[in-house]
């Protein structure tokens, strides 16, 4: 089973190879290596057979769902390409429709220059929203670098605090600490605890501060509390270390959002150049064929080349449907040896 699957792997990757030779906008949402990896992967769990066979039966559908809305798409095509070919070679024919061909072409250029003087707008706009959107995101950042720095004195500070409280402890064990300075910790924990917004974690050593006037046996009561303040230094390092790790992890998501935005940007930029140089085109094929309706000794020659360029358009219709439909052809037969293969796994287990 493993072998048979490793062919259809190498077969559906020559069949990817050709779509990509004749790209058009169809199977966007199927592939067939995903349902390749989706029947072994349920044929590894032991799905039930007939799970298996609907998610061939599945791809299947797709296939010739998409099949028919292509057939629809050519016959289209085939019927518009029919009759602008007969519309042009009737024009070489007749000579005396010059001008109307002439203005057809005027009117056709003048559409399209409105179009494309619409579409300059809309890119200056979305461009303008792209680049507005890195400033926010930039200014985003900006602001999250200036909390991570707040938030790092505040840890720096707590413990630094926790570390003096230590020392405090220490000089208690020994009886060398004052309730002033007992008092002035207990201060300095409590807003730290506050600042870090680790309440929970302060609660047993300030407890313990609290109290240690109080026991009996107030050394051993210092070592509690010094131990109490070692274990909350270690959970405020690793809270700082966390803090630390999503602030690395934000400036990397933030750093990937950014060259993407500047990448569209880039392309944004050239479109907008592309498209002030279509205008420029248009608007210079616009002249000529003002001068061309009143040029009738012109008119074979150019309805000709009109016919010619329809004609290769056409072709590439035909070649297109043709490349596509063996395409389809190739999937339909991928997904037959994948359930030849899997009923013989399914027969193999029995």
């Amino acid at each position: 089973m493993k072998v048979t699957i490793i062919l259809l792997v190498v077969l559906a990757l020559a069949n990817a190879g050709m779509v990509q030779k004749f790209p058009i906008a169809y199977g966007g949402k199927r592939s067939i290596m995903n349902v390749m990896v989706e029947v072994e992967n349920k044929i590894k769990a032991h799905s039930p057979l007939d799970t298996i066979k609907g998610v061939l039966d599945n791809f299947k559908s797709a296939v010739a769902s998409e099949q028919g809305t292509h057939d629809e798409v050519y016959g289209a095509q085939k019927a518009e390409c029919e009759s602008e070919l007969a519309y042009r070679r009737a024009e070489v024919d007749d000579a005396t429709g010059t001008l109307k061909i002439a203005n057809g072409i005027l009117k056709s250029s003048n559409i399209l220059l409105k179009k494309t003087q619409a579409t300059q707008g809309e890119t200056e706009n979305i461009l303008n929203s792209v680049s507005l959107h890195i400033e926010l995101i930039s200014d985003v950042r900006k602001e999250d670098t200036q909390s991570y720095n707040r938030g790092a004195v505040t840890f720096n500070d707590a413990i630094n605090a926790i570390d003096d409280a230590i020392d405090l402890g220490v000089a208690l064990v020994k009886g060398e600490a004052s309730l002033i300075q007992v008092a002035d910790m207990t201060t300095k924990l409590m807003l730290a605890s506050v600042a870090t917004k680790m309440n929970k974690a302060f609660m047993a050593p300030l407890a313990a501060l609290a109290q240690i006037t109080q026991e009996d046996d107030a050394a051993g009561a210092a070592e509690r509390l010094v131990q109490l303040l070692q274990t909350l230094r270690s959970n405020v390092e690793e809270a700082w270390a966390s803090y630390t790790a999503e602030n690395t992890n934000a400036l990397a998501l933030f750093t990937q959002q950014k060259d993407l935005y500047l990448a569209t940007q880039g392309r944004l930029e050239s479109s907008k150049q592309q498209l002030a140089s279509k205008a420029e085109n248009l608007q210079g094929v616009i002249s000529v064929q003002s001068a061309v309706a009143q040029a009738a000794t012109n008119k074979k020659q150019r309805n000709q080349t009109l016919w010619d360029d329809v004609a290769d358009l056409c072709h590439s219709f035909d070649v297109e449907y043709e490349a596509v439909t063996a395409g389809r052809r190739q999937e339909l037969i991928l997904v037959q040896e994948l359930e030849r293969a899997v009923q013989r796994r399914a027969d193999e287990q029995q």
